[in-house]
């Protein structure tokens, strides 16, 4: 069988749990090529793994890129060895090196090309990639995306046959803890956050403009109901990307760490959490929805890209139509005041359970190799 070659150079935390998950659910001859710092379980014996990418650990911004290009010279000749059917990409680092790159593999190799857009377009970057990635998917032979949200929004922005671009689901982020060291840190957490007997809305991970984080610091700081209430906590824990939260110093109900969790202080912000809070301005999907999915967390997201998708299989969790502050304030304090709805959305078995096997990775792994079939 004619090998496939899988990269993707962000293969860290969340993103090598995607890769492991994938790839552990798609048969055949697979080259798997990724970061130096993959942390996540050694893949299945049928895939063979190649350890490339380096440039996380640099100190510099010219270094780095060095480093990349370094990783994708010896790529090059890796490929050209191995003569692929078929390369897939996950995420880009260089987008316009990038796409001449992949340009030229496909056009010395006759490899097809799948892309995985897992957002449309980089995070907080306005249309200034646009061109590039008009370049990239007119490049690729089909697209894959998360969400028919995202869907719709490339063949609007690209004019592509619709038939390019398919459809899979992200799956389920199961964080990575260690059950035995969570439950030695538990009282330190309890210590630490002080949350019991209190509505917890959350909002973890890497803290960036686009999550509409700097709103939720608004409409807290602007809302004596919240701030000034006893009974509710907002917790804003994760590493701090340029958002300002300066609103929220001194808020005695507020919780503000710039730093980054171990996954075992994750998974206990997660289970402690009454409601997650995505008031997203972009996105097309959110690895910390997957996240919540699988730790049954109810949550309230800004219509936007697939955010609210799941909410359409089970009532989990609630819609903000259009993001604004006073949308964001009206939802929050509904929540508050509705403690059974949250508690009923939290203990609905039958709509996590129909959730969790929608977003199965067996399923995801079956539709991801029926499609490679389908190019080739």
């Amino acid at each position: 069988m004619k090998p496939i070659v899988y990269i993707d150079p962000q293969s860290i935390r969340n993103l090598a749990i995607y890769d492991y998950s994938l790839l552990s659910h798609v048969e055949g001859n697979i080259h798997y090529i990724c970061s130096t710092f993959y942390d996540y379980l050694p893949m299945p014996a049928h895939i063979k793994q190649y350890s490339l990418f380096g440039y996380n650990n640099k100190k510099n911004n010219s270094a780095k890129a060095i480093s990349y290009l370094w990783s994708y010279v010896r790529i090059f000749f890796l490929i050209l060895k191995l003569r692929p059917q078929l390369i897939h990409i996950q995420w880009l680092r260089i987008p316009r090196f990038d796409v001449l790159f992949l340009r030229t593999i496909k056009k010395l190799t006759g490899s097809r090309l799948v892309f995985t857009a897992h957002n449309v377009l980089p995070h907080d970057t306005g249309n200034r990639h646009l061109p590039t990635y008009r370049n990239l998917y007119q490049t690729a032979d089909h697209i894959i995306v998360h969400t028919y949200a995202t869907k719709q929004e490339i063949l609007r922005l690209f004019s592509m046959p619709e038939d390019k671009v398919s459809v899979i689901d992200h799956g389920l982020i199961q964080p990575s803890f260690d059950p035995d060291i969570l439950k030695k840190q538990e009282n330190e957490f309890e210590r630490h956050y002080q949350l019991d007997n209190k509505m917890v809305f959350s909002s973890l991970g890497y803290q960036y403009y686009y999550k509409g984080v700097d709103l939720l610091a608004e409409v807290w700081a602007t809302t004596p109901e919240l701030n000034q209430n006893d009974k509710c906590k907002l917790l804003l824990v994760g590493k701090n990307r340029g958002v300002d939260l300066s609103t929220v110093e001194g808020i005695a109900n507020v919780f503000v760490e710039d730093r980054l969790t171990s996954d075992e202080e994750f998974v206990y912000l997660m289970r402690h959490t009454d409601v997650y809070l995505l008031p997203y301005r972009t996105i097309s999907q959110s690895g910390v929805l997957l996240t919540a999915i699988y730790t049954g967390t109810p949550f309230l997201a800004t219509e936007v890209g697939g955010l609210t998708e799941p909410l359409d299989i089970a009532h989990v969790g609630w819609r903000i139509p259009q993001l604004s502050i006073n949308t964001l304030r009206e939802q929050l304090l509904w929540l508050l005041h509705h403690p059974e709805a949250v508690k009923t959305a939290k203990n609905n078995k039958e709509g996590w359970d129909k959730l969790r096997q929608h977003y199965d990775w067996k399923r995801i792994g079956l539709l991801t190799q029926q499609l490679y079939q389908t190019i080739l």
